[in-house]
């Protein structure tokens, strides 16, 4: 429920006012379909918003829904809207998806225009292309397919991101990183977000989400070693992972987001404690079963020294993935990193 704070309760309450788009720095807020009821309430802590409900299918065509209220709401409140498009398939990120729509003409050139119809008609103000899992001999057409995106938004007054895989060298043959060019795809975007989460995940051996050394700040360097600074947002989970060590194939780890951390370590009764190098928490617990579980995740604490990154690096922004896993602390905590 949004709260209308009257001037009598102002000494009581505390709500930032509602951030414009010419904000010095960006605060940008990934949208799914569990964001409705956050967006709304936390929404005066961000000035931008992507809406991660779509994607691209082999011949262009986009699938998904637009969620139209989200839109209009974030151009009432000055949260300005981007539309994110993604290769994500049926079965996770699809590389073959990819490849037909960066390399088939007939596709992308769909796909381009399909993108600037939706943009224009649902109020958007600009795409953001979230492909993922590319394949690196599809490097050259990747930056192809930017340049023609950002040449068909600029002509329309519209605005053009990629989400890169972050990175600290540039190994074109890597089958995660190889295909996104850095200086390439900077030439062609108005900014670049580095998605600096998901170091570890429920995939693999435990460990920080996002860890700031060396791993975020070998990632960003990196980045402004080929991009301007300004044009760099750099990402912040909204979510640790548990890791069941009892389990040796991962099958049952999981996500947990930041508003369930809390309870889950008074339920069990763990003893979080600061990894001193990744600047992260990781705690201890056995479950009802007997297994033996661990968790990494990030608290106030190194959510605010991880956001302070943008005033290290002089970077456009911030990210967070993503909206509706989070509670008031966590924007708390990434509005005063940006301090």
């Amino acid at each position: 429920m949004v709260f209308l704070i009257t001037t009598t309760l102002a000494c009581l309450f505390f709500v930032p006012a509602a951030k414009s788009y010419a904000d010095s720095k960006i605060i940008l807020g990934y949208y799914t379909g569990d964001s409705t009821i956050e967006f709304r309430q936390f929404h005066t802590y961000m000035n931008q918003i992507s809406t991660d409900t779509l994607n691209t299918d082999s011949n262009g065509n986009i699938v998904g829904n637009v969620p139209k209220q989200a839109v209009s709401y974030a151009n009432s409140v000055n949260v300005l809207p981007y539309a994110l498009v993604s290769n994500y398939g049926a079965k996770g990120w699809d590389s073959n998806i990819a490849h037909q729509v960066l390399s088939n003409s007939k596709a992308k050139n769909t796909l381009i225009k399909n993108m600037l119809s939706l943009v224009k008609k649902n109020k958007y103000k600009g795409i953001n292309i979230d492909f993922e899992a590319v394949l690196p001999k599809d490097r050259t057409a990747l930056t192809a397919f930017v340049k023609e995106v950002s040449k068909t938004m600029k002509a329309n007054n519209l605005l053009t991101m990629v989400s890169v895989p972050a990175k600290s060298t540039d190994d074109p043959s890597d089958d995660w990183t190889g295909a996104y060019d850095y200086e390439a795809l900077e030439n062609a975007a108005d900014y670049i977000q580095v998605m600096t989460y998901d170091e570890h995940g429920v995939w693999s051996d435990p460990g920080s989400v996002a860890s700031a050394a060396p791993w975020i700040e070998s990632s960003l360097q990196f980045s402004i070693d080929y991009i301007p600074s300004e044009k760099v947002i750099m990402g912040i989970p909204e979510y640790g992972n548990d890791w069941n060590l009892s389990d040796p194939t991962n099958k049952s780890n999981s996500l947990v987001e930041w508003k369930n951390i809390s309870e889950l370590i008074a339920t069990t009764g763990a003893t979080p404690v600061r990894d001193e190098v990744s600047g992260s928490m990781y705690f201890y617990y056995t479950d009802f079963d007997g297994c033996k579980h661990v968790v990494w995740y990030e608290d106030e604490t190194s959510i605010k020294n991880k956001t302070h990154y943008t005033q290290t690096y002089e970077l456009a922004g911030v990210l967070t993935y993503a909206i509706g896993m989070e509670d008031q602390k966590f924007w708390e905590a990434i509005s005063s990193g940006l301090k």
